[in-house]
């Protein structure tokens, strides 16, 4: 069973069973390859860059909900200037969210089982990559507001109480997303009290 982060020596330490280590990183690995750019990278910085400000980069905002949560637009006023916003910007941005997530996809890979130590810099990594991958889950469940949340946590207690039954994959991912809430508030809160 998980328990909550805290600060030991410059580094922040948990404990989790090694299936908690793997669900995270499964989900981590998922929200990575959702946020990846389309285009592979060539390792020449200057081509990757130049790519990046091609014009074949569709500049419409994204058609899957999920990814225009994690992409938002520029402007919601001028659908011109998000348009080109978005052809100069979005490359780059999908890449710095995956080397993000890669870092906190390594934090958990060195992992020993039943403990759990990452340094501040993937710690900070970490909560990033929890807040994108929460995104995913929360808008494939339909959370946007606050009341959508504890309709959620409500239905989940109630499932769990047997009161209600839902489908295993709803089911599924609304486990993920309550779980991820509360690593994503124990690394936060962990970095927050080092400071």
């Amino acid at each position: 069973m998980a328990s909550p982060f805290r600060h030991r020596g410059g580094r922040l330490v948990a404990d989790f069973d090694a299936e908690e280590v793997a669900v995270v990183r499964h989900v981590l690995e998922l929200t990575r390859a959702f946020v990846a750019p389309e285009r592979p990278e060539t390792g020449d910085p200057f081509l990757d860059l130049v790519a990046g400000l091609g014009d074949e980069v569709d500049p419409q905002e994204p058609a899957d909900p999920a990814l225009a949560r994690l992409l938002p637009p520029a402007s919601r006023e001028d659908a011109e200037q998000a348009a080109e916003f978005r052809r100069l910007t979005e490359h780059g941005l999908r890449q710095r969210k995956a080397a993000t997530i890669a870092t906190a996809i390594a934090a958990l890979d060195g992992a020993t089982p039943p403990t759990l130590e990452i340094d501040l810099d993937q710690a900070r990594a970490l909560a990033v990559a929890l807040t994108d991958a929460r995104l995913i889950l929360g808008e494939r469940l339909g959370l946007r507001t606050d009341e959508d949340s504890e309709r959620l946590h409500e239905l989940l207690d109630a499932a769990l109480a047997g009161e209600v039954e839902l489908d295993d994959a709803t089911a599924q991912k609304m486990a993920y997303y309550d779980f991820l809430s509360w690593l994503q508030e124990s690394v936060t809160g962990a970095l927050l009290q080092g400071r």
